[in-house]
């Protein structure tokens, strides 16, 4: 059973993204909100495929939000977390910090958490 995040920016952005994998696909997926860089959007990118691509423009320059360059400042509070230290050797974790917004370009996008996915 996965979660699932909303992204939202005081600028517009609001959107709903999928982190993990179901029950049936676990072993080959495990989706996490990525910054697209030729996009400029928050999409859901399956982080064990092969080739990790942007399900709109199906480009390769995708930015996990787990990674630093993406985030201000972690937040206090854990919104989601997805253990893969196994497949990609590092827990996935979104925080209720600040995050670099695909639109606006500023760091005012959040994550909250929106419930569960199966």
């Amino acid at each position: 059973m996965g979660s699932l995040v909303t992204a939202t920016c005081q600028c517009g952005v609001d959107t709903s993204i999928m982190i993990g994998g179901g029950m049936a696909d676990f072993m080959t997926t495990c989706y996490f909100p990525c910054l697209c860089e030729h996009c400029c959007t928050v999409v859901e990118v399956n982080l064990l495929a092969k080739e990790k691509r942007c399900p709109q423009c199906k480009t390769t320059k995708v930015i996990p939000y787990d990674d630093p360059a993406l985030s201000e400042c972690a937040g206090e509070r854990t919104v989601a977390s997805w253990n893969m230290e196994e497949q990609l050797g590092r827990e996935l974790k979104l925080t209720d910090g600040n995050y670099r917004c695909p639109q606006c370009g500023q760091m005012t996008l959040r994550f909250t958490d929106s419930g569960c996915w199966d």
